[in-house]
C-alpha cells in the first residue's frame, strides 16, 4: 500500500487539511454584537468569574487599588492637570465603576492600536474596541473544554467573550507607553525587552497581573550591580563604589517620587558606626550618592509633573546600562569594615511636606544591593 505525499489527497493531505481548518477556526474573529453593552460599561468584578486568580492579583496591584488610595495623589491632584487620564480613566462613570480600581480591567483590555498621530497621554493615545476583548493570545468564543487562564481550578468551561489576539500591542512595551512613557510614541523597539517580561512575568501559564514595580522589593533587587573596593593608602582610606544599572530604564524608576541612595558606612572592630556619607534627615550631605528625577516650580519647591512644573527636570538616576563609580578618600584609622548599600525610598523625603500632618513618615527603604569589605590589619 502506498500513501500519497501530496496535499490534495491521502492521509497527510487529510491531516494537513484538518489542521488548517483547526487553525482558521482558532483565529477567526467572532462577529461583534452591536446590541451588547459596551465593554467600557463592564466593571472588573464581572471578569473574576473566569479569571479568579488574575482578578485577585490585579486587586492588590496599583491598578486595582482605588484612585483615592494614595494620600500623595489626593494631595497633588489638580483638575487642570489631566491626572485622571492615567490614574483614573473611568472615574467619572460612577454608575459602573464607583467600587472599581483606579484602572479597571477594561481600560487595558479594550486598547486596540496606538494612534501615533494623537496627542495627550493615557487612553487618548489609543484606538479602543468596545465590543471585543483584546489580549496577548486570544481565545475561542464559546469553545467548550477550555480552562480559562487564571481560573484557579480545573473545571472545564466555555468562554462567554471572544478574546482577540493582539500580540503587537500586548506583548510589547506599546501597551504600557501611553501612561508610563508616552514620549516613546508607541515605538515597540523603544526598549531592549518588553515591560511585561519583568513586570508581568508568566507563572502557571498566565501573566502576573499584580504588576510589581518600583515599590516591590523583588523588582528593586533586579536593578543595580554593586561592587566595592576599599584599602589603605598611608593614612588615607581609598574607597571605590561601582554601580551598574541592568534595567532597560532608569534606576530607580517611579518618576520624581522615588529616590535611590548609595549609603556608605564605616564601622570599627566592634561593629559601631564611625561615619556615614548620608543621613535620612539630611540627604544633601553627599549629592553624588543620590539617584533621583527632581521636578520643581518657580520657587524650587517639588511640584507634580504636567501641572505646575516650570523648571527643567534634574536627572541623576542611573541610565539604562550605565556604570557609575563613586570615589571616597577618608581618614578613619579605626575603621575595620566598609559597607556599601543601595537603598530605594518609595517616597523621597522632599515630598513629605505635601502630605497631611500626621502622615509625614518616611517610608521604609528597600535594600536593592549590599557589599562589605573587611580592612586588612583589623
Amino acid at each position: 500500500m502506498t500513501v500519497s505525499k501530496g496535499l490534495s489527497g491521502g492521509f497527510p493531505g487529510i491531516v494537513i487539511g484538518w489542521f488548517l481548518l483547526f487553525v482558521s477556526g482558532v483565529n477567526a474573529a467572532a462577529p461583534a454584537d452591536d446590541k451588547a453593552p459596551s465593554l467600557l460599561k463592564t466593571p472588573s468584578e464581572a471578569c473574576q468569574s473566569c479569571h479568579k486568580l488574575i482578578h485577585e492579583q490585579w486587586q492588590k496591584s496599583a491598578h486595582g487599588q482605588p484612585s483615592t488610595a494614595s494620600l500623595l495623589y489626593r494631595a497633588l491632584l489638580r483638575p487642570d492637570a489631566g491626572c485622571d487620564k492615567c490614574h483614573a480613566p473611568l472615574a467619572k462613570d460612577q454608575e459602573h465603576f464607583a467600587n472599581d480600581g483606579a484602572v479597571p480591567c477594561v481600560v487595558c483590555h479594550t486598547l486596540e492600536t496606538f494612534r501615533h498621530e494623537a496627542k495627550g497621554v493615557g487612553v487618548e493615545l489609543y484606538s479602543v474596541n468596545e465590543r471585543v476583548v483584546q489580549g496577548p493570545n486570544g481565545a475561542w468564543f464559546g469553545a467548550k473544554g477550555a480552562v480559562p487562564p487564571g481560573s484557579g481550578d480545573e473545571e472545564l468551561a466555555s468562554n462567554p467573550f471572544f478574546h482577540h489576539a493582539n500580540p503587537e500591542l500586548f506583548r510589547t512595551p506599546v501597551a504600557c507607553q501611553g501612561c508610563h512613557d508616552p514620549q516613546k510614541k508607541g515605538d515597540p523597539k523603544a526598549y531592549s525587552v518588553a515591560c511585561q517580561n519583568c513586570h508581568m512575568p508568566v507563572a502557571g501559564g498566565f501573566a502576573d497581573h499584580g504588576t510589581p514595580a518600583g515599590k516591590s522589593l523583588r523588582m528593586v533587587k533586579r536593578g543595580p550591580i554593586l561592587s566595592l573596593q576599599a584599602g589603605r593608602e598611608g593614612k588615607d582610606l581609598n574607597i571605590q563604589v561601582k554601580l551598574t544599572n541592568l534595567l532597560p530604564h532608569p534606576f530607580p524608576n517611579g518618576g520624581p517620587f522615588v529616590v535611590g541612595v548609595m549609603r556608605l558606612t564605616l564601622l570599627d572592630a566592634r561593629g559601631e558606626v564611625l561615619w556615614e556619607n548620608i543621613e535620612k534627615k539630611n540627604m544633601d550631605q553627599d549629592p553624588k550618592a543620590l539617584f533621583a528625577l527632581t521636578v520643581a516650580d518657580d520657587l524650587g519647591h517639588p511640584a507634580p509633573p504636567r501641572a505646575v512644573t516650570t523648571q527643567p527636570p534634574k536627572e541623576s538616576r542611573l541610565k539604562p546600562g550605565e556604570t557609575r563609580t563613586l570615589g571616597y578618600r577618608l581618614q578613619q584609622p579605626s575603621a575595620a569594615l566598609v559597607r556599601a548599600e543601595v537603598i530605594v525610598l518609595p517616597l523621597a523625603p522632599w515630598w513629605l511636606d505635601k502630605l497631611p500632618e500626621g502622615n509625614r513618615e518616611l517610608p521604609k527603604g528597600l535594600l536593592a544591593a549590599r557589599s562589605e569589605v573587611k580592612l586588612a590589619g583589623q
